[in-house]
């Protein structure tokens, strides 16, 4: 029997999710500020809102939010977050 695959919005949210949690204080504020004026409404558990915003859009809306939100995330884990590198560096 073939495991069955979660919706695409749910694997999609749950992967920033994840990008998102490795953002350390008080940047992961900030973007989740931002988050909350993109997908306009309030982000409080961050798999599951996504998931409901991600659920709403239509076809190449939803790689283009995911690809700018992973974007923003993925900037701000590397110019703020605590990585070995940048541990290394200073």
């Amino acid at each position: 029997m073939a495991v069955q695959l979660p919706p695409l919005a749910q694997r999609l949210a749950a992967e920033l999710a994840a990008e998102i949690d490795q953002v350390k204080e008080p940047y992961r504020t900030n973007l989740l500020l931002w988050l909350n004026d993109l997908t306009g409404r309030e982000i409080c558990d961050l798999s599951m809102d996504l998931a409901a915003w991600f659920a709403e859009l239509e076809g190449i809306q939803i790689i283009e939010q995911y690809a700018l939100v992973r974007d923003v995330c993925k900037k701000a884990k590397r110019y703020f977050g605590l990585s070995e590198n940048r541990m290394r560096r200073r």
